[in-house]
């Protein structure tokens, strides 16, 4: 009797859910112009839930995480070289800046909708190399990162190991690409280097 009861269970449970709530709801009457006035604000309320919030404004003055996470991005494209303090400076506005003037986008610092989309790109358009910071064995920070993932993307480095720290291996790695393209096998990461990886990568 239990095995039949839980037969029953099982098979009002799998029962499709419209026909459930078929069952229940009663639509309301309409005269044409109704429906017409109905149909339109339920697809302007669609149409609202499927754009969703917009990102945040983030601008000159503001403080905290976010801001922190915005100078670390910015870093690893190559537009901002100063401590990630969180908060949004002058150096970080003329990092957006720069971003946005690369990127096609309105120069104006402040970080909207636009912009961080871009941001939010796998790979949007770093700074040229030419004003890359020179790193080498030691060095820490999202430009090492940038380097690791160029090199990885080439084979000479393994992904699972990026940390954004200028180790060893990622030294090895360099002189590597460095011999394999004629230039100065010093493991040093300066504006020749970082112009090989971008011209090679497009990272």
């Amino acid at each position: 009797m239990e095995s039949l009861a839980y037969i029953h269970l099982v098979e009002a449970y799998e029962q499709p859910i419209e026909q459930s709530i078929s069952l229940r709801v009663k639509l309301p009457k309409f005269s044409p112009k109704g429906l017409f006035a109905f149909v339109s604000c339920a697809l302007t309320a669609t149409s609202i839930g499927i754009a969703g919030p917009a990102f945040a404004l983030l601008r000159p003055g503001d403080s905290g995480e976010a801001v922190a996470k915005l100078q670390y991005r910015l870093g690893e494209l190559g537009y901002f070289q100063n401590s990630y303090t969180g908060y949004y400076g002058e150096a970080t506005s003329e990092a957006v800046r720069e971003f946005q003037r690369h990127n096609g986008l309105t120069d104006d610092g402040v970080v909207g909708d636009k912009t961080q989309s871009a941001l939010d790109k796998i790979y949007p358009q770093p700074a040229p190399a030419t004003t890359q910071p020179t790193v080498r064995l030691g060095s820490k920070g999202a430009t090492v990162f940038r380097i690791q993932r160029q090199l990885s993307s080439l084979k000479y480095f393994n992904y699972q190991q990026m940390n954004g720290e200028f180790d060893e291996a990622t030294e090895a790695a360099i002189k590597q690409f460095q011999a394999d393209n004629e230039l100065a096998t010093d493991g040093v990461v300066g504006e020749k280097t970082h112009m090989a990886l971008a011209n090679l990568t497009g990272l």
